[in-house]
């Protein structure tokens, strides 16, 4: 037996384990900075507005 039922749920492990595996060695800082950017370039590239705080909270 296939150790997922449904191809969705294959694929949606290995995304979230390439994930993990790019980024345990991330400090949360690192991790944070790392998420902004990735969101601020995809919100650009599908023609949102990209807003975020001027006050740190880490």
């Amino acid at each position: 037996m296939d150790k997922w039922k449904y191809k969705s749920l294959e694929w949606i492990h290995k995304v979230r384990e390439k994930d993990f595996n790019n980024t345990k060695n991330l400090s949360p800082r690192e991790l944070i900075e790392k998420t902004r950017k990735t969101a601020e370039e995809t919100a650009k590239a599908w023609g949102l507005k990209f807003v975020k705080s001027h006050k740190r909270v880490y």
